[in-house]
């Protein structure tokens, strides 16, 4: 009777030794939610959608979108950093929220560093320098030369301080050795609108999806790419480092994170299923149609790729001094 006894307290031992290590290897067991930190409709949540479909297909096992908007995208960053590490929570991240946001936004709510797993990125966005029909200038030469000739007249528009276009504009005009002034608006559109009325000279652009169809159009000037290499869709123009400033870089990505501590097999079954993901062609065919890059890394890759963006962008935001509550 002993011997059953302990033959029965053995059994039940193993088994709670082993049913943790069946639970990773069998994941994912139920549905899986991305959470979007903006609202319905916009270039993020068509992004979050686009990989939690194919997900679903990779995974056998659905996928589902939860927009969490509001704060820049701090808020639904915040509830990503909150819940529970099991791989069952996932977040489409953006370079605001943890890469910006951690050096000019006090009382954050939340630690990139420390309070996520980096899973991949997803899509970096093809930036702009973009001027309305009326300035005299065309390149970006002819930009320096001209703000330099006319301190503080040329002003450009951004979504508002401390976002990303407010920061690119900053960084070139460091570069550059020319003072900007600096107009922000409450969202894209009516900053969108001042320019193609010519009350505004420029904006830097994050996605060039507006700025394509206005300048096919002829309401509007693409006069550089930002980011490190030209666009598809415009082919022809430079990049800002083209033009006599080597290095530079500013663009828009969107990354997949879990929460911190995520259990190695989980992370590395998600890298698995959103690489697959990445280098399918409709997908890629999609994202092209959309203005944004598919940018396919390990984990290990990713998390170099963010300390390169989180010191780029801290040096920026201390010059600027800029502290947002």
């Amino acid at each position: 009777m002993k011997l059953k006894k302990l033959t029965l307290c053995a059994a039940i031992s193993l088994m709670a030794f082993v049913a943790p290590t069946h639970a990773q290897t069998d994941y994912p067991s139920r549905p899986i939610t991305i959470i979007v930190p903006f609202p319905p409709g916009g270039v993020t949540d068509v992004v979050g959608r686009e990989i939690a479909r194919n997900l679903s297909k990779h995974l056998k096992q659905s996928v589902v979108v939860e927009n969490k908007a509001g704060a820049g995208g701090n808020i639904g960053t915040q509830a990503l950093a909150r819940s529970k590490a099991d791989g069952y929570t996932l977040g489409i991240m953006t370079v605001s929220a943890m890469s910006i946001a951690p050096h000019i936004t006090k009382n954050l709510g939340f630690n990139p560093k420390k309070d996520f797993t980096p899973i991949t990125n997803v899509v970096n966005t093809d930036g702009a320098i973009v001027a309305n029909v009326e300035t005299p200038f065309n390149t970006v030469q002819e930009l320096v030369r001209y703000a330099k000739q006319n301190p503080g007249k040329v002003n450009y528009a951004s979504v508002g301080n401390g976002s990303i276009p407010h920061l690119t504009a900053e960084m070139f005009a460091q570069q550059a050795g020319v003072n900007l002034l600096h107009v922000p608006y409450r969202g894209a559109a009516p900053a969108l609108q001042d320019l193609l009325a010519n009350h505004i000279n420029l904006s830097f652009e994050t996605s060039l999806v507006s700025a394509v169809s206005n300048m096919s159009g002829g309401r509007l000037k693409i006069i550089a790419i930002t980011g490190p290499q030209r666009s598809p869709a415009v082919p022809n123009v430079p990049t800002v480092a083209e033009s006599g400033y080597p290095g530079f870089s500013a663009q828009g990505w969107f990354g997949l994170f879990g929460p911190a501590n995520l259990p190695p097999k989980v992370t590395e079954a998600l890298s698995k299923a959103t690489l697959d993901t990445l280098r399918d062609p409709e997908v890629l065919a999609r994202f092209e149609r959309l203005g944004v890059r598919p940018d396919p890394r390990t984990p290990a890759s990713f998390v170099s790729f963010l300390e390169g963006e989180d010191k780029k962008w801290a040096a920026v935001a201390k010059t600027l001094n800029l502290q947002l509550e």
